[in-house]
């Protein structure tokens, strides 16, 4: 009679161990199948230093987010046009060939009907970059966020994602700041 009470006993802790793990892999699930988080969105990852795009690429791909990558300005817009699928948003650094390749860029994508409704996010390494009196230059500048360098996997998630959905960024570059 004891024996069956311990078997008894043991299948439970194994019932309930088995629970936990798949419990545990459902959970973890949750955080990186491919689709669930970025549902297939596709971004292109445009900035001049390869272990940035690597490290985008790997924390944006992890989240189930489709990327393209491109190295200047000129290959960012090349890509946006010629690719199988146009890119629902652009990782776009300020600084890459010239200090103001990536504005170049964020301008000729206003000016083209097929890609002007692409959110852009700038990525910089220049801090305060947002303030007019510092910035390169005076124009207005459409953007849907900001990223500083370094960036932190968590600000890139929840920027690309309130991009994606919309989420206004706060004042854009060119309007001045009430003092």
């Amino acid at each position: 009679m004891l024996t069956v009470e311990i078997i008894g006993v043991l299948a439970l802790l194994v019932a309930l161990m088995i629970f936990a793990m798949v419990r545990t892999q459902l959970q973890r699930r949750k955080l990186t199948v491919p689709g669930e988080v970025g549902k297939g969105a596709t971004i292109l990852v445009v900035d001049d230093d390869p272990d940035f795009v690597k490290i985008t690429e790997r924390i944006l791909q992890s989240q189930g987010y489709e990327t393209y990558t491109a190295s200047s300005g000129a290959e960012g817009l090349k890509v946006m046009r010629t690719a199988p699928v146009k890119p629902d948003l652009v990782l776009l650094d300020i600084m890459m060939d010239y200090i103001t390749d990536g504005l170049d860029v964020s301008n000729a994508m206003q000016r083209d009907h097929y890609l002007r409704d692409i959110p852009v996010v700038m990525v910089t390494s220049l801090t305060g970059v947002r303030r007019q009196e510092v910035f390169p230059s005076d124009e207005h500048v459409a953007v849907s966020g900001w990223l500083d360098k370094p960036v932190q996997p968590e600000n890139l998630l929840k920027t690309v994602q309130d991009a994606l959905a919309g989420v206004p960024e706060g004042v854009p570059v060119g309007v001045p700041a009430v003092s």
